[in-house]
C-alpha cells in the first residue's frame, strides 16, 4: 500500500514525473515566478547597472550668483580635468533645481561670495555618496589652486571589476555579479513552494487522501514532485544566461560540471526551506503567505541585487541565516564571478543539502495522508 514503504518505485517515479512536470508547465502563475520574474528583474536592474558603468560623465549644473567670487574659468578648468564630470552653466538657481529634480543634472553647484553650495537629489540614495565625493574633490582642488599649494600626492579612487577576459569587454562589477544572483532566485522560486503545495494545498483539497487510498508508492510520488521542478530551474537559468548575452553582451566561463548539479542541489535546498515552513504553518494560505514573505526578505538581504557589505551590520548578520545567501555565493563561484574557497563551498552546500533532505523526509513521514 501507499504508506508501507518510502523508497521509490522507478516505474511509478517516471510516470509521476511526466504528469507532474506537464502540470507544472501548465501553471501560469508558477511559470511566471520561476522563469519570467528573474528576467523582469534582470532587465530593470541590468539596465540600471549597465548605465552606471558606461563611463558617462556626471553633469554639474553651475549657477553663478551676483556675489560670486570665482570666475567661470577657475571652476571649468577643474571640472574639465576630471573625466567623470561634465558641466553646464545655468542662468538661474531655479533652472538648476529643475535639472536636478528631473535627473538631467547630478549636482547643482551654486557659486557665491567665497562660498560653494552643492545640492543633490535626495531620491538618489545610491548615487549621492559618490557624488558628494566628487563635490569634495572639486572643492579641494579649488582650495589648492587658490592658495598656491603644491599637491605632492594625487588621489584616485578606482573600481577593480571582475576579469574582463571572461566577458570580452569591460563590464560593471555590479552588473557582472547580478546574473548569478538571478539564477539563484530562479532556484528559490522553483523550490520554495513545492513542499508547501504538497502537504498543505493537496491535503486541504483531498488529493493526499485519494493518493493514500491508492497503491501508489509514497517515495515515487514525492521524488517525482521534487524532480518536476528541476526543469523550471534549468530553463530559468538558461533564459538568464541568454538574456545576459543578448541584452548586455555579458558571457561567463561557467564550470558546467558543477553548474547543472548545483541547480539541482540548490532547488532541493530551497525545498527544504519550504518543508520548514510546512512544519510551522497549518494551512495552505498561511504557508504560501509565509513563503512569499520569506522570498521577499531573501531577495533584498541575500546579496542578489547589491552586495551584502552595503547592508547595516544587523542585516548582514541576519543574511547568514538565509539559504539564498549561500546559493547566490555558490553560483558566483561556479560562474567565475567571485572566488570562494573549495572547502567553504563544499561545507556550506553539503550542510544545507543534508539539512534540507532531512526536513523533507521528516515532513513526508509526519504528514497525514489519510485525513
Amino acid at each position: 500500500m501507499f504508506g508501507e514503504k518510502f523508497y521509490p518505485d522507478l516505474k511509478q517515479y517516471f510516470a509521476n514525473l511526466k504528469i507532474l512536470t506537464l502540470s507544472f508547465l501548465r501553471d501560469r502563475q508558477t511559470v511566471f515566478f520561476v522563469m519570467l520574474l528573474p528576467l523582469i528583474f534582470l532587465i530593470i536592474f541590468g539596465s540600471l547597472y549597465s548605465q552606471n558603468g558606461q563611463g558617462q560623465a556626471n553633469l554639474v549644473a553651475i549657477y553663478y550668483s551676483e556675489t560670486a567670487s570665482l570666475n567661470p574659468g577657475e571652476i571649468s578648468a577643474v571640472i574639465e580635468e576630471n573625466s567623470s564630470l561634465a558641466y553646464q552653466e545655468v542662468a538661474s538657481f531655479e533652472e538648476g533645481e529643475d535639472l536636478l529634480r528631473n535627473y538631467q543634472a547630478d549636482i547643482l553647484l551654486e557659486v557665491g561670495d567665497n562660498r560653494l553650495d552643492y545640492y543633490f537629489n535626495p531620491v538618489r540614495l545610491q548615487d549621492n555618496p559618490a557624488l558628494e565625493q566628487q563635490a569634495a574633490l572639486i572643492n579641494r582642488e579649488l582650495d589648492v589652486r587658490r592658495t598656491g599649494m603644491e599637491e605632492y600626492l594625487q588621489l584616485e579612487i578606482r573600481d577593480i571589476p571582475p576579469d574582463s577576459s571572461q566577458t570580452g569587454t569591460a563590464v560593471p562589477s555590479r552588473l557582472f555579479s547580478l546574473f548569478p544572483g538571478l539564477i539563484a532566485l530562479g532556484m528559490a522560486s522553483s523550490g520554495l513552494f513545492v513542499i508547501v503545495e504538497l502537504f498543505h494545498y493537496f491535503r486541504e483539497r483531498g488529493v493526499l487522501k485519494r493518493l493514500g487510498a491508492s497503491p501508489l508508492n509514497r517515495g515515487s510520488f514525492i521524488f517525482a514532485l521534487v524532480s518536476s521542478r528541476l526543469p523550471g530551474s534549468l530553463l530559468s537559468s538558461l533564459l538568464v544566461l541568454l538574456a545576459s548575452r543578448l541584452l548586455f553582451g555579458v558571457s561567463f566561463e561557467i564550470n558546467w560540471l558543477l553548474f547543472i548539479p548545483y541547480l539541482i542541489i540548490g532547488t532541493v535546498i530551497m525545498m527544504g526551506l519550504g518543508a520548514l515552513i510546512t512544519l510551522v504553518t497549518t494551512t495552505a494560505d498561511s504557508g504560501f503567505q509565509a513563503a512569499n514573505i520569506l522570498l521577499t526578505v531573501m531577495i533584498f538581504f541575500s546579496g542578489i541585487y547589491f552586495p551584502i557589505e552595503f547592508l547595516p551590520s544587523y542585516f548582514q548578520r541576519a543574511s547568514t541565516f538565509l539559504p539564498l545567501t549561500y546559493l547566490a555565493r555558490g553560483m558566483q563561484q561556479i560562474m567565475g564571478v567571485s572566488p570562494l574557497e573549495t572547502g567553504q563551498f563544499l561545507l556550506e552546500t553539503g550542510s544545507l543539502l543534508i539539512i534540507s533532505l532531512l526536513l523533507i523526509i521528516i515532513v513526508a513521514k509526519k504528514s497525514s495522508w489519510t485525513d
